[in-house]
């Protein structure tokens, strides 16, 4: 085998950064794996011989065998699992390799893919049942025991690896249907040897494999952890299944795949450069101080540490964003990760994040991945090419960095489609790190928690949380006065990579944070507020921003000079109107923002003092970390907390924490401090978790943590995926002429522009979510319109009419009355 020392390869093209280069290194490494994959098929005991039975034909007429087909497919999953760290799972997986596509020997299917029958042929299901049967009957023969655990993994994983994962009950439905016998029994026939072949495999590999699922699967107790091993596997075999058939069916494709992915840095690279990055620093004062402290706390930690829960809580201003990548780097190359991932809940924050990252490592290391991600809108070739290396990236996250959304993450974890599962088994033997963890919405806490359990045991990754305000997610909260105690406790306690030091956090002590609610009228506020040079004042609702952006006009505040910001936006707008903050107050500009609960969550933006309208304390204290955030000013910032006598009404989870905060203000009479101590935000927590009536609102936990189901591998994948959605499907979702998005619509609507993939990503940066009050009220105005964007099939997208935007407010309404959900 060719011995290339990849390291040191990668110090050459560091030097020279030769294009040339670089091809030289893709040509050898590629020709390194074309011996390995040789290699392994030779000695590797096949299924399927008869090169007869085609799987795949191109539009020139070649075809693939399907023997070389699922030889290709078992060999890829064998590569996933070995960087899973799962070796003893690897029989079992090139197994479903080369089962997967047996349905396809039936002659119905080989007429079909021959182009000699226009009538299709289903084969997923009936692969399944010829898998299943097969090794019920060889189980049987041989006197072994039932090989439950395998069967299942093969059925569900075979069956769905088109449609998406079933649901148990709809599994067996499919599976007893008489159209899927006969299908079975014609392949069955067609596969003559097929049942001695998978005898040796079943001599070889049946009992251990069926040891190590079973103790896989109960790593935490007696729970059950099943679906996460059933979702792996199929993670695997889907995205094996599809760059198979993409390295025969499209071979520009492929050659484009393969440059995206063969020039990445090794993670030791990527350490020096973060490295040398901060030798740039300056280290004069005892700020800069404090943060070489706790950057060398935190690589020290990464270098030592084993696999398990941490936390990293930093001041604001101590250097989160790269301390915490420092640890990530180090406890990689402990374990031997393959990749970190970076979870984040707005996109505002991964914008940010993401292009720290892509100056430090250089773009070609970090993979952004969000609906809101956005190019210039040109046809450009770098461009165009920037585009189709993320989307191709983006499908199985083959890169080094990756920075997602919340949503993006956990709704890929839950889902049972085809598409969204190929990235799972990458998220394996990675370091995940969640930054601001206490946006996790609280009624599908229980099932992430469950699903951390899952990344944690299952598929071995290292997890990182940071939070000013880290919830105890390691503490029981269940209650003797509630009618649901539905928390699920993590099963290991939440370590602390720094331990709270009032020493060292003092020097970033910034803000007072004054605690006593006052009570305003709007106009009151306003006048409070157009006095002032800058500030920030958040409130809890659309309504309310809109109500005292307008009250601030009418104090005689320049348009120009009070900025808005809100979910009326479209995400182009927030960014836009976020980015014109930063440089008017960097100009010193006097600047008033009015914003939701949006700009909390780690957008750096800096104000000397912060207006809060009542919520949790968790918020109280990110809308501070938004004030004398750079500690330049010669006195601390303001943060007050207030609350509107003609403001919208709190539901929900801000209600609910409202009630928290002033229950234990009622309590601590000390409502003048300059930082708010860890102790009063456990103990907030704990009144506000007492107050939550379920932590799974959808009964998630029922499709998949179920214990007595869970015994017999029956699991609801289809349904958890339908309920586990972190955006509510309730609300509309319509697009708006803001900018860009206003010739984007003006095509589809002329018909000279068609909503592809990349026109619907970038469409997606000009998308609102509107509550069916709005919808209404906007329909009965006559500002919305549906656009036929597809003829044939009839699908349309709505529109928002240009009077229905205002460059200030966004989606804008008549009625003064009308109140919505308090959502940012």
């Amino acid at each position: 085998m060719l011995n290339i020392n990849h390291s040191h390869l990668e110090s050459y093209l560091e030097e020279r950064e030769s294009t040339i280069s670089k091809a030289i290194y893709c040509y050898l490494w590629h020709k390194e794996q074309a011996y390995t994959d040789k290699n392994f098929i030779r000695h590797s005991k096949t299924m399927l011989h008869d090169t007869t039975i085609i799987a795949h034909c191109t539009e020139g007429g070649e075809e693939q065998s399907l023997h070389d087909h699922v030889e290709g497919v078992a060999l890829q999953i064998r590569r996933n699992l070995t960087e899973a760290g799962l070796n003893q799972l690897i029989p079992l997986g090139e197994l479903l390799g080369r089962l997967h596509d047996a349905g396809k020997a039936q002659p119905a299917f080989q007429s079909y893919i021959r182009g000699e029958s226009a009538t299709k042929a289903p084969h997923s299901a009936a692969g399944a049942l010829l898998a299943t049967s097969l090794l019920f009957e060889l189980s049987k023969e041989l006197q072994l025991k039932k090989l439950p655990r395998t069967s299942q993994v093969l059925a569900y994983a075979i069956s769905g690896h088109h449609r998406g994962l079933y649901d148990y009950i709809e599994l067996r439905k499919e599976l007893e249907k008489g159209e899927i016998k006969k299908r079975c029994a014609k392949t069955k026939e067609e596969l003559p040897n097929i049942k001695s072949e998978l005898q040796t495999w079943v001599e070889e590999h049946a009992e251990s494999t069926e040891s190590s699922l079973k103790e896989l699967a109960k790593r935490i107790g007696a729970t059950e952890q099943a679906q996460a091993l059933i979702r792996l596997l199929f993670s695997c075999l889907v995205d094996a299944d599809f760059l198979d058939t993409e390295a025969f069916m499209d071979q520009e494709r492929k050659g484009r795949r393969h440059e995206a992915t063969c020039g990445y840095a090794p993670l030791e690279t990527l350490k020096d450069r973060l490295t040398k990055h901060m030798e740039g620093f300056s280290t004069e004062g005892k700020i800069n101080e404090a943060r070489r402290a706790f950057l060398k706390q935190c690589r020290e930690h990464g270098r030592t540490c084993p696999k398990g829960y941490y936390s990293l809580f930093l001041p604001t201003g101590g250097g989160k964003t790269l301390s915490s990548m420092a640890w990530a780097l180090e406890t990689a190359l402990k374990h031997e990760a393959k990749r970190i991932i970076y979870v984040i809940p707005y996109t505002s924050i991964i914008t940010q994040t993401a292009g720290i990252f892509r100056e430090i490592f250089g773009e070609e290391n970090v993979l952004e991945h969000h609906s809101d991600i956005s190019f210039s809108g040109g046809e450009s070739s770098q461009e165009a090419e920037r585009y189709e290396r993320t989307r191709l990236l983006a499908e199985n996250w083959e890169a080094p960095i990756i920075v997602t959304t919340n949503v993006q993450f956990f709704e890929s974890l839950f889902s049972h489609k085809v598409s969204r599962s190929r990235k799972v088994h990458s998220i394996a033997n990675s370091v995940v790190v969640f930054d601001e963890v206490q946006m996790f919405p609280t009624e599908f806490l229980h099932p992430m928690l469950r699903l951390l359990e899952d990344l944690r045991c299952i598929f071995h990754t290292q997890l990182l949380f940071c939070s000013a305000t880290l919830p105890p997610f390691d503490k029981d909260h269940s209650s003797s006065f509630k009618k649901v105690n539905d928390f699920h406790q993590l099963s290991e306690d939440i370590q602390p990579i720094i331990p709270e030091d009032p020493e060292l956090f003092k020097v970033f002590d910034r803000v007072i944070y004054h605690l006593e609610e006052k009570v305003y009228a709007t106009k009151e506020l306003a006048q409070e507020l157009s006095q002032l040079n800058s500030a920030l004042c958040i409130v809890n609702s659309r309504r309310d921003a809109s109500r005292l952006y307008h009250a601030l006009l009418e104090e005689g505040k320049e348009a120009q000079n009070v900025i808005h910001l809100s979910r009326n936006m479209c995400s182009a707008h927030l960014k836009d109107r976020i980015a014109e903050v930063r440089q008017r107050l960097k100009a010193k500009i006097p600047t008033i923002v009015v914003s939701t609960q949006l700009i909390e969550a780690g957008v750096d933006i800096d104000l000397p003092i912060v207006y809060r309208a009542m919520s949790g304390l968790d918020s109280i204290v990110q809308a501070g970390g938004r004030c004398n955030r750079e500690g330049k000013r010669p006195t601390p910032g303001e943060v007050y907390v207030f609350s509107l006598n003609d403001g919208g009404k709190a539901f929900g989870a801000i209600a609910q924490g409202q009630n928290a905060t002033r229950f234990l203000l009622d309590n601590d009479k000390e409502h003048t401090r300059p930082s708010i101590p860890l102790e009063l935000i456990e103990a907030y927590y704990d009144r506000y978790y007492a107050s939550i009536e379920s932590f799974d609102s959808k009964n998630i936990a029922e499709s998949l943590y179920d214990e007595e189901e869970a015994k017999h591998w029956r699991f609801n994948f289809q349904q958890a995926s339908e309920d586990f959605q972190l955006i509510d499907n309730v609300d509309r979702d319509l697009f708006v002429p803001y900018g860009w998005g206003k010739e984007l619509i003006e095509g589809l609507e002329k018909h000279t522009l068609y909503l592809n993939h990349r026109t619907m990503r970038e469409l997606q940066q000009y998308q609102v979510s509107i509550s069916k009050w709005r919808y209404e009220e906007l329909e009965e105005a006559r500002l919305l319109s549906e656009i036929i964007v597809d003829r044939e099939t009839g699908k349309s997208i709505l529109v928002l009419a240009p009077q229905g935007y205002d460059e200030a407010l966004g989606i804008c309404t008549t009625n003064p009355l009308l109140d919505e959900p308090l959502f940012g």
